[in-house]
């Protein structure tokens, strides 16, 4: 019985161990599989992104120079750029169509200021480095301007700016108005949930002025200012601005700031946003300002309303 028992339970191993040297064998050849699959995939990925970067040569005709056979980046600072858009402003809007170059803020600006990402998009550079440490109108510009197409980080390069001839495109010159944007703010309210009584006045409520206006190229670029609303935790001030004239509204931001008004010191920041004008719908809405970092503040919010014209409409300026 002993003997029996032994030889059913051998029998029973080697299946057993058979069947798990099958799986075993399965399982390293899927896995090979994969492995050479991967690798595959990991070339034809790495072919698709790994754009060389060209070590500078200190002339920038030379920097700026276009291989038709070959893509590359280049890195320029705060500074080499400036001097580059003065002189050779064509030469960078038609590297940027066929290359990547990146810019990135000076050494000196040692408190994490912020150059204007304008003057880089302008010309078409696809890398605006920001010293994100670092808060104030700026970076709202950056925060602004991705906030387009979904916050997912990209943002479709405008067509002027991908055009054969870059010799046609210079964001300096006075350009053609394509269209006009009209910005009504009726009130804003909010500030009494997420601020103290006594966060602006220790005596009374806010005296509180809108700000707004449009970033962009230099032709489009203003900012204006209502009246102060006297005593308020919600301001009506129902202003009319614009209509603003815009050259090239697929490079504007609608900028919009909320000060309080102190006659005996610095006037107090109440809120601020930065929206990308060709993604604003026509309109009364709703907008949610944010704080000084960019994080939206809880319940402070102003009614708006927006409406486009086009550029020969005379009706805009009633």
């Amino acid at each position: 019985m002993s003997e029996q028992s032994s030889g059913k339970y051998t029998a029973d191993e080697e299946t057993a161990g058979a069947g798990a040297e099958d799986e075993m064998e399965v399982e390293a050849e899927a896995e090979a599989e994969k492995k050479s699959r991967q690798g595959t995939e990991d070339n034809e990925y790495r072919r698709l992104i790994a754009i060389q970067l060209t070590r500078r040569k200190h002339d920038i005709e030379q920097d700026l120079r276009v291989d038709p056979d070959k893509v590359t980046r280049v890195s320029l600072g705060e500074k080499a750029f400036e001097k580059a858009i003065v002189s050779h402003g064509d030469h960078v809007v038609r590297f940027t169509q066929r290359n990547l170059l990146r810019i990135f803020p000076r050494s000196t600006r040692i408190t994490s200021s912020n150059y204007n990402p304008l003057m880089g998009w302008r010309y078409g550079v696809q890398m605006v480095a920001a010293n994100m440490q670092g808060h104030g109108r700026k970076l709202w510009l950056t925060q602004g301007m991705f906030r387009a197409n979904g916050g997912c980080g990209y943002v479709k390069k405008p067509d002027a700016l991908m055009r054969s001839k870059p010799l046609d495109f210079d964001p300096r010159a006075e350009l053609p108005v394509k269209t006009r944007l009209r910005v009504t703010v009726y009130m804003g309210d909010g500030w009494r949930f997420d601020f103290r009584k006594t966060h602006f006045d220790r005596c009374s409520p806010p005296d509180f002025y809108a700000r707004v206006g449009v970033a962009g190229v230099p032709a489009d670029t203003r900012m204006e200012q209502t009246r102060v609303a006297m005593d308020s935790w919600v301001p009506a001030w129902d202003h009319e601005f614009g209509p603003f004239p815009l050259a090239m509204p697929e490079l504007a931001l609608l900028r919009v700031e909320v000060h309080e008004s102190d006659n005996h010191q610095k006037d107090e920041f109440g809120g601020q946003t930065c929206l990308p004008v060709w993604e604003l719908r026509p309109g009364i809405r709703s907008v949610r300002l944010s704080d000084h970092k960019g994080q939206p503040l809880p319940s402070v919010k102003l009614l708006m309303r927006f409406d486009f014209f086009p550029a020969s409409d005379s009706n805009s300026t009633q």
